[in-house]
């Protein structure tokens, strides 16, 4: 059976993102939809002495009906350096920071990207590369669906790369038609995400943290338990 997850691209994806992207065969990308302000593609949260914070990234408003890989970065490079200052002062004293660091102080100090789409792809397969996740990984935008919407296009992706079942979130019931999977010969699974603790810098532990709050503080003690 070949298992398929179809995400959009986060920034700094939170851990169940990737334990998600670990049960499956293929992931890809869906970057051919329209973005959504104030989603998890332009924002994360991360650890603080105080709970937590978001980080997140100032589009212009212009970009609000465009496809996500459509939509540009800012011209101002001031988020940029904002969003390296908050991590460094929240994990630069983790166990594992200068481990990881160095390819997020490039990308923050030396950012040539132009596009979130790049931005947040560049950051998603680094990571899948440091946990070791062996997936496939396509754009939707490989296969040219545009005309295609909602579930019709999830079961046109999986079937484009000979997929025969989908995983989906929890949520899914909430938007897809489940009777076309069948209906096509697709298998439907769904992944749920347990919150489980580790350690992090500060007293009183917070969940649903950006996938970096663990690679910083764990390292690869966490792989083989979690992925």
């Amino acid at each position: 059976m070949k298992k398929v997850v179809i995400h959009q691209p986060n920034y700094l994806p939170w851990i169940g993102y990737f334990q998600k992207i670990s049960s499956s065969d293929i992931f890809i990308i869906l970057d051919d939809v329209q973005f959504s302000k104030d989603s998890f593609t332009q924002r994360t949260k991360i650890r603080t002495p105080n709970g937590w914070m978001w980080l997140t990234i100032p589009i212009q408003k212009n970009n609000n009906f465009n496809n996500i890989n459509q939509v540009l970065l800012p011209s101002d490079s001031k988020w940029l350096n904002s969003h390296w200052k908050s991590i460094v002062a929240n994990y630069s004293k983790s166990k594992y920071f200068n481990q990881y660091g160095s390819f997020f102080e490039e990308l923050y100090l030396n950012n040539n990207i132009q596009d979130l789409q790049a931005f947040n792809e560049k950051i998603i397969l680094y990571l899948l590369d440091v946990l070791k996740i062996d997936v496939e990984v396509f754009r939707s935008s490989d296969f040219e669906l545009d005309s295609l919407k909602g579930t019709d296009l999830l079961i046109e992706l999986v079937k484009k790369v000979d997929g025969d079942c989908y995983i989906s979130g929890m949520g899914g019931n909430n938007y897809m038609d489940t009777n076309l999977f069948s209906q096509n010969n697709i298998k439907l699974e769904y992944f749920k995400y347990k919150p489980f603790e580790y350690e992090q810098r500060w007293d009183g532990f917070e969940p649903y943290m950006s996938i970096i709050d663990l690679l910083f503080n764990c390292g690869d003690e966490f792989k083989s338990e979690i992925f």
